[in-house]
């Protein structure tokens, strides 16, 4: 499966975005943190969805 969407490694590379941060004054390990809360953040939502999804299919 091909998806568009960049790796927080790309992310943490790419020149557009480390320019932002830097106009914005975020320090870019920083930003890592903040990338990484938040997708483990996501994967939980999914995993709670996904366990109620299952709990809730008749047997």
């Amino acid at each position: 499966m091909h998806t568009n969407e960049m790796t927080m490694s790309e992310v943490l590379r790419d020149p557009m975005i480390r320019q932002m941060l830097r106009a914005d004054r975020v320090p870019l390990g920083e930003f890592a943190k903040l990338l990484e809360r938040t997708a483990r953040a996501r994967n939980e939502a999914y995993a709670v969805e996904a366990q109620a999804a299952s709990t809730a299919r008749p047997h």
